[in-house]
């Protein structure tokens, strides 16, 4: 844009959806300033679930809030609203093209109109590349430990931050027994040796569950979600929208923001159980270089006797305990619609 070009037409919106702020949330100007370029008075969010099972009312509720009530509580003018619905993809032991036919029937019974419909898949060439730099920044490397080491790690890190926030010495309270596992055999690898094996791991020259790439974060956070989090791990599961191209998948915390950020969102709106993936989901964009949406988390829907859970509610149907996943008494969209609701009731 030309210096002598009009500034990008905006929206002004309240500040109703404004929550915690953590220091790598902070855009540059000029990341500012392409977001407006691209988005000019739109202002735009995202209905990502992932196609593991079927839409329950708690999405209803979800629903509400990504395609109407944020809007209404931000102030943004009908014609300047946008949603994206998008397939949160990424673990395809889990998810089946019945799930995902079944996301999109339940959204339009619903009577929403998404901005357009996509895929986390989609991305995964470029989310492949996000992981590249990192490795070559020094930010992320490849790790060969368990998962029941990776427990322990976890632990002694939670343990000493938790005796620094008391004013104990985790010397002597939390020792660190072996540097193999705090903070990790791997975690000094050279890069050129990690882009080596993050590359023999996408051609499958590893087990599955032998590897896994790691993000370089901060084991003295008092979060947990920010002890070097997984981003990539092996499954030679083929993918049921993306096909048998990849045999390494990302991980929902490093495809969560980026997927975010690519589409352009201006708000990332989850539930309260995601609010200390703040720190990670903001640290990521920040490793990258990319734009921050602003993140919200609102409260979960709970209904008393009823069971919410898709876990739980995956055991009801593979255990023959209801006929399917839209029987009468299952709390599923469909289930809730062959009971007789209306979508306008739910």
């Amino acid at each position: 844009m030309s210096d002598d070009a009009p500034p990008p037409e905006t929206t002004t919106v309240s500040n109703a959806l404004n929550a915690r702020e953590v220091a790598w949330a902070k855009n540059s100007p000029e990341l500012e300033a392409e977001h407006a370029r691209i988005n000019g008075p739109i202002i735009r969010t995202r209905f990502p679930p992932e196609p593991n099972g079927f839409l329950h009312i708690g999405h209803a509720k979800s629903m509400n809030m990504n395609f109407s009530l944020a809007f209404e509580k931000l102030g943004v003018p009908p014609e300047h609203r946008r949603t994206v619905f998008r397939y949160d993809d990424t673990n395809p032991a889990a998810e089946e093209l019945e799930y995902i036919d079944s996301l999109r029937r339940d959204m339009e019974w619903l009577g929403w109109e998404p901005e357009r419909t996509t895929y986390s898949s989609d991305n995964f060439r470029q989310l492949h590349e996000f992981a590249v730099q990192l490795i070559r920044r020094g930010l992320a490397y490849v790790c060969d430990m368990k998962k029941a080491e990776m427990e322990v790690q976890r632990d002694v890190a939670r343990r000493r931050a938790m005796c620094r926030a008391t004013g104990r010495d985790p010397d002597v309270e939390a020792p660190i027994t072996s540097p193999d596992i705090l903070p990790g055999r791997n975690r000094d690898t050279s890069v050129e040796r990690n882009l080596e094996m993050f590359e023999n791991m996408r051609l499958g020259l590893y087990d599955e569950g032998s590897m896994t790439l790691r993000l370089k974060m901060d084991f003295e956070s008092s979060n947990p979600n920010m002890y070097d989090l997984v981003a990539y791990r092996i499954k030679y599961t083929p993918h049921p929208h993306a096909g048998s191209g990849w045999c390494i998948y990302p991980s929902y915390d490093w495809t969560h923001g980026t997927c975010d950020s690519l589409e352009h969102i201006d708000y990332s709106i989850c539930t309260l159980e995601f609010e200390t993936r703040r720190e990670p989901y903001y640290w990521i964009l920040w490793a990258l270089d990319l734009y921050r949406p602003k993140v919200y988390e609102m409260s979960r829907l709970n209904i008393e006797y009823t069971v919410l859970s898709k876990r739980r509610l995956l055991k009801l149907v593979n255990q023959k305990y209801v006929r399917g996943w839209d029987d009468p008494r299952m709390p599923t969209i469909s289930g809730l619609r062959r009971r007789g609701y209306t979508a306008k009731i739910l």
